[in-house]
């Protein structure tokens, strides 16, 4: 008999007034009509934008128990929001993507075959079988912070900025030690995985480049090399592993 799953869903929003319906109405759709899915539930957690984003999700709550809402106050970045969801998850199967659903939901199905036989499943665009629509210059820089990663932290993966990230509950110890809220969130949980011995998998996906973006490019760079370097520092203070506890 093929194994069912509850899975959590976690996804990250700001300003997506554009793309939330959309994204709203596939996620349902996807998950509803999942053989291998018996429940599920999406939480959105969105950062104040001053836009239709947050009433629109809301409206979705009143009709559907399984759409779930939080909202932030202010702008605390999306490492925070997928913190947050994660530590709010019921179900012992958790996944977060991007609203802009740059990749496809039927990838899920692959990751389900394989979550059994690991902690985490990771999509990854850099990988011989990924189908990836890419623009050059995020080629350029998904090289430069692999390089900048595997020299500050040893950390070897392929592509550690995907936004399409599965776990199993027993890693929900990353989240309460995580620190970081930028961009940069996904390196330090890759990193303390690997402190915490849990198996890490990283899956070819196709992915599709966003028509849209929301960050400046300069900004992120050096936001992501200043994260880096704190994630060393918290590293050598012992706030990561199994000897941290969990952190506040």
């Amino acid at each position: 008999m093929d194994r069912k799953y509850k899975i959590s869903v976690v996804i990250p929003v700001f300003r997506e007034e554009k793309r939330i319906s959309r994204c709203i109405d596939e996620s349902i759709f996807y998950f509803s009509n999942n053989p291998s899915i018996s429940d599920f539930e999406l939480i959105f957690v969105a950062d104040s934008s001053g836009d239709k984003t947050i009433s629109i999700i809301r409206k979705r709550t009143f009709s559907d128990r399984r759409i779930r809402l939080i909202v932030n106050n202010d702008r605390l970045e999306k490492g925070f929001s997928v913190k947050e969801g994660m530590l709010s998850a019921k179900y012992d199967l958790m996944l977060f993507y991007d609203a802009d659903l740059s990749v496809p939901l039927t990838e899920i199905g692959n990751f389900l075959a394989k979550i059994s036989r690991h902690d985490i499943l990771i999509a990854s665009r850099g990988l011989p079988d990924s189908r990836v629509q890419k623009k050059f210059f995020k080629i350029l820089l998904s090289r430069l912070f692999s390089a900048v990663k595997l020299v500050m932290l040893g950390v070897n993966y392929h592509d550690t900025q995907c936004g399409f990230k599965m776990f199993r509950k027993k890693t929900l110890v990353l989240f309460r030690q995580q620190r970081i809220k930028s961009s940069c969130f996904d390196v330090e949980l890759l990193y303390n995985a690997g402190l915490h011995n849990f198996s890490v998998k990283e899956l070819p996906v196709t992915w599709i480049d966003s028509d849209r973006s929301n960050f400046n490019t300069l900004k992120v760079i050096g936001r992501f090399i200043v994260d880096i370097m704190r994630i060393r520092y918290y590293s050598w203070s012992g706030k990561y592993g199994p000897a941290a506890g969990k952190a506040k």
